[in-house]
């Protein structure tokens, strides 16, 4: 049902220009197109097109989610699914076809909508909106001698699959891709079946469990070849002849290992396609695996260690021979999202890691917390950037995640640390450090982390770090790190009574001013007292209660 809306035609035409059919168009044309957008809402289940039905309509989805379904048999088959940005439908503004699928709603849905009869006016208007249609139109028609093996492959798919997968048994043959690759093997297989099974959802989510294991797997065959040659490949060197041919049958030799499990066999013997040049010689599951593997072949450190620039460029060179085009698409829509989910993932352990820390010293999660919120507050100050503010949050939270090395006597004594105690104490830097440096992309971070107990002036540590060759970040931490051990109670600073601590704000901050200089950047100091200043002034008091502060 249409509904009326407080979104401009200014606003409807930013958000539409984020779409793959106008994003190269001019911002004139695209405003012409965002005038002619109706709103329409759907509850959840309810039916937004119905495949055999005409098309006349494109969506394009601003919240909620939609499942694209087929039904066979009487059953439900659930094709793909998508969310913000997405759209469907684009094909029914070009020509007069029946829908191909069914859109339900998974959530409420709130979509805009182009109708052919107010598009067909525009295409007529504007030469550019012409011109790109028309580009979208050879694409999809490049793709017609394709269709009928897509249609096989999803008749096998919707025979269904009887498989139980035993994830215990894959723990066992991923020790055979640890003896043949090492460590960075198992990883690159890890991510690949990760990935491809995130570009499966959009193709052919019936089986992204077999993908996902099929990823896992795929490298096991390089068992049979010499460690040096598998190196040697890795790198991107060249190969000779004789030495290409071996690789070239790695593929057929992981299904045969496999054999003596029927099912695993069964489910995964796609495998053996993996090597071929042309994806028309590949079933679809095969065509998915074989983009996400040579793209994070490409991208990883221990690999070829390429940009996701360079690694994509070198993916679409393949495109329509090497790689199905469709497949790409996946990739390209998955990419992001997976590095983030996986990112995300990483961080959240760290941060059980210090969460279970806690549960050690009584302390670690919230002095994590408070050097968060101060860290914030000063990089705000200092008119640092979203990336700057968002690195502060993340490192701030995990930045003692290492003392989970350290042994609870020394976290915990109540007294100051022997020379010897201390020197234990202080390798908690790298510590914490060595937890990001094994994320793709964290490199900045894992140093702002490693960076935050050094001092201005050379003193500090793990590095002794002069002055600007500390990371900025660093710099700023390291005084809101100060900031929070001082405000906050410590088993070591206790009163008459025996009872832990903290500064008050006026105190902590006097204390600060006296240590400051060699310890701190000059330059960003002044923004911190301006800070405390005012929570003074505003009778602001720390996280802690007046009554634990002295």
């Amino acid at each position: 049902m249409t509904r009326t809306t407080g979104l401009s035609h200014e606003e409807i035409a930013d958000f539409i220009a984020g779409n793959p059919l106008f994003y190269s168009l001019p911002r004139p044309v695209v405003q012409s197109i965002a005038e002619k957008f109706q709103v329409r809402r759907f509850e959840p289940e309810e039916v937004i097109v119905r495949e055999g039905e005409p098309g006349d309509s494109f969506y394009l989805i601003r919240e909620g989610h939609v499942h694209v379904v087929k039904y066979s048999d009487g059953r439900e088959l659930v094709l793909a699914e998508l969310g913000l940005g997405e759209g469907f439908g684009e094909m029914a503004l070009l020509i007069d076809q029946p829908r191909s699928a069914t859109i339900k709603a998974l959530d409420p849905v709130e979509t805009l909508v182009l109708m052919r009869d107010d598009f067909s006016v525009l295409y007529r208007r504007l030469p550019d909106l012409a011109v790109q249609m028309n580009k979208l139109l050879e694409q999809r028609v490049s793709l017609l001698e394709s269709e009928e093996r897509q249609g096989r492959d999803q008749e096998k798919f919707t025979s269904g699959r009887r498989l139980e997968l035993d994830y215990s048994y894959l723990d066992l043959l991923m020790k055979l891709n640890e003896a043949a690759g090492g460590h960075e093997q198992v990883e690159h297989c890890k991510e690949v079946g990760q990935l491809a099974r995130e570009m499966s959802k959009m193709l052919c989510p019936m089986v992204s469990e077999e993908i996902l294991f099929a990823g896992y797997l795929h490298e096991i065959g390089k068992v049979s070849l010499p460690r040096e040659l598998i190196l040697k490949e890795r790198q991107g060197l060249p190969l000779t002849p004789e030495e290409r041919e071996k690789f070239e049958h790695i593929f057929e030799m992981a299904v045969d290992i496999l054999a003596p499990n029927n099912a695993l066999h069964e489910s995964i013997g796609f495998l053996r396609f993996l090597g071929r040049k042309n994806y028309h010689d590949m079933p679809l599951e095969a065509q998915i695996l074989k983009v996400a593997d040579d793209y994070l072949e490409r991208r990883s450190p221990n690999y070829r260690n390429l940009s996701e620039e360079e690694a994509l460029a070198q993916i679409h060179a393949g495109a329509g021979s090497l790689y199905h085009p469709r497949a790409i698409a996946a990739l390209e829509k998955n990419v992001g999202k997976y590095k983030d989910l996986r990112v995300e993932a990483q961080l959240n352990v760290m941060r059980m890691m210090v969460i279970a820390l806690d549960r050690k010293d009584n302390y670690t999660w919230r002095h994590s917390m408070d050097v968060r919120n101060m860290g914030l507050r000063l990089s705000r100050a200092l008119g640092l950037g979203r990336k700057e503010q968002e690195y502060m949050r993340i490192g701030a939270e995990l930045h003692d995640v290492g003392k989970i090395f350290i042994d609870e006597k020394i976290l915990n004594a109540p007294r100051k640390l022997t020379p010897e105690e201390f020197e234990v104490m202080k390798t908690h830097a790298a510590r914490s450090a060595d937890f990001f440096a094994d994320i793709l992309g964290m490199d900045e971070l894992t140093a702002i982390v490693r960076a935050h107990h050094e001092k201005y002036n050379g003193q500090g540590y793990p590095d002794g770090l002069i002055g600007e060759e500390i990371p900025y970040l660093a710099r700023v931490m390291a005084i809101a790190d100060v900031w929070s051990a001082l405000t906050t109670p410590r088993v070591y600073r206790v009163d008459s009574a025996g009872k832990s601590k903290a500064f008050t704000p006026e105190k902590a901050l006097s204390i600060i001013e006296e240590m400051a200089d060699g310890h701190f950047d000059p330059e960003i100091f002044p923004f911190f007292q301006e800070i405390v200043r005012g929570m003074i002034e505003r009778g602001e008091s720390c996280v802690w209660d007046e009554e634990n502060s002295v």
